[in-house]
């Protein structure tokens, strides 16, 4: 009895420990030195799930002298890793199970300082671009469209050019090497899509699209994979833009996105990018009502994904906003108001109060960063004999989301939607360019005197105080 004891104690020891090392061997580790002024780092890195890495899961670690963590996948894949104090510093790059990945980070910039990372220190360097479209435009102006697909293709092939050379010397994994390689396919395919969308040459769109098999793993891993299917998805509907435009008008463009999607895309492949395309609507705050159904949907079709942790909370604020809600006498909409076609037409509706006006627009997401210090400043406000003026430059159409909103957020105080005529005196009045960007603040006085023209933001709220007393 105590020898089968025994045994059947090896045998458990021995799968406990083949287990552990089959799930080390899936395992990536990065770590990152501190070689910057900063007495500590705050770092932001993506979790991919399968092959696929949409940039939905994060983790978001600190550290004084250094940050470690470590990533689970099967396969080669793409993963970022941010500064969350200084966003614009973000790095790319390929990972692969089993390898520990060395990095210093001197507060602006990811450097790889460990051998046998040559690969990632490649890829790192890349241009990174904010759109395709970006590096789309240094194309258009070629008139011979050929010149434009051998520029594309020759600017594909100087950046695999390195790790080609790697591969030749077998210092990179053949799987990691064809991981990188479908990337940039994957990018010169949106690059030269997108200039058939800047030129509005559907034909050079549609000779790229059509025939690629978008249901592939091989593609899917790329960091590009998302555009394509988005720029696809796009090209699709605006081949049948007379049918689908009431639709579109009515709210439901990201319906009609997803369902192209469908056509195309199955298992993982579809639900990554599903999750990527509702959650990027989501984190625009515009609180689209089509969104809830079609989370509903993803839940019922993806019950156990993994990104439901992430799109979860945005759902319930979607459902929050357009909850029945009783009207706040706080609230008031400007009535009587086609004959105002200035700011200072506009301003003497208020002659003989201070007033602070905030300029902000339901699709600005900086404007609606802003109300979270909004209880702050109508305490402030009350307390200085300031009457709030929130001035939305939202066109007629979307009145009935400019409204919501405003209930939504509690916005207290009165409110009006700039015409065009205003908007157009917003623009000169903003600058003599004729530019206008918002949020915009304003302090007025009591005789309608615009005493600053470029107030501090309720964020900086010491700053905006100290600008009402002046």
């Amino acid at each position: 009895m105590e020898k089968m004891v025994l045994n059947n104690c090896r045998i458990l020891i021995l799968l406990t420990a083949l287990m552990t090392a089959l799930s080390c061997g899936h395992q990536v580790k990065v770590i990152v030195r501190n070689t910057g002024e900063a007495s500590d780092m705050l770092l932001r890195h993506t979790v991919p799930v399968g092959r696929m890495n949409p940039g939905i899961l994060r983790d978001t670690l600190s550290g004084t002298k250094e940050i470690r963590f470590r990533i689970d996948t099967r396969y080669p894949v793409f993963i970022s890793l941010q500064d969350v104090r200084e966003l614009g510093n973000i790095i790319y790059f390929p990972v692969e199970g089993g390898k520990t990945y060395h990095l210093s980070y001197d507060g602006e910039t990811f450097v790889f300082d460990g051998p046998g990372q040559d690969a990632q220190r490649l890829y790192a360097n890349l241009p990174l671009y904010p759109h395709p479209q970006v590096e789309a435009r240094s194309y258009v102006r070629e008139t011979d469209v050929e010149r434009i697909h051998d520029r594309v293709d020759s600017a594909r092939r100087t950046q695999m050019a390195p790790f080609d050379s790697l591969r030749a010397a077998h210092k990179i994994p053949e799987d990691l090497y064809d991981l990188i390689a479908a990337d940039r396919e994957c990018n010169s395919l949106v690059v030269m899509s997108q200039v058939g969308v800047l030129r509005r040459e559907d034909d050079i769109t549609d000779s790229i699209l059509d025939g690629i098999v978008l249901d592939s793993d091989r593609l899917a891993g790329s960091t590009m994979f998302y555009d394509l299917i988005e720029t696809y998805s796009n090209r699709q509907l605006g081949k049948r833009i007379d049918e689908v435009l009431p639709l579109i008008m009515a709210g439901q463009l990201n319906t009609l996105r997803l369902d192209e999607y469908k056509k195309v895309l199955t298992g993982d492949r579809f639900e990554s990018e599903y999750a990527f395309a509702w959650y990027y609507a989501a984190i625009q705050k515009n609180y689209e009502k089509e969104l809830i159904p079609l989370f509903e949907e993803f839940e019922a079709s993806f019950p156990n994904s993994p990104y439901l942790r992430e799109l979860r909370p945005f759902y319930h604020r979607i459902r929050a906003y357009h909850a029945p809600k009783e009207s706040d006498q706080a609230i008031h909409f400007m009535e009587d108001t086609d004959g105002i076609s200035s700011f200072d037409a506009l301003i003497a509706r208020f002659v003989g109060k201070r007033v602070f006006v905030d300029v902000w627009a339901t699709w600005c997401g900086p404007c609606k960063e802003e109300f979270a210090y909004k209880d702050r400043l109508h305490q402030i406000l009350k307390e200085k004999g300031y009457t709030m003026l929130y001035l939305s430059l939202d066109e007629e159409r979307n009145d009935g989301k400019w409204r919501e909103m405003v209930s939504f957020y509690a916005l207290n105080g009165e409110h009006i939607r700039a015409s065009e005529a205003l908007l157009q005196d917003l623009r000169k009045l903003f600058d003599q360019n004729g530019t206008l960007a918002v949020p915009w603040y304003l302090i007025i006085d009591e005789k309608g005197n615009i005493v600053n023209l470029h107030a501090p933001r309720p964020s900086e709220m010491d700053k905006l105080a100290a600008a009402l007393d002046d």
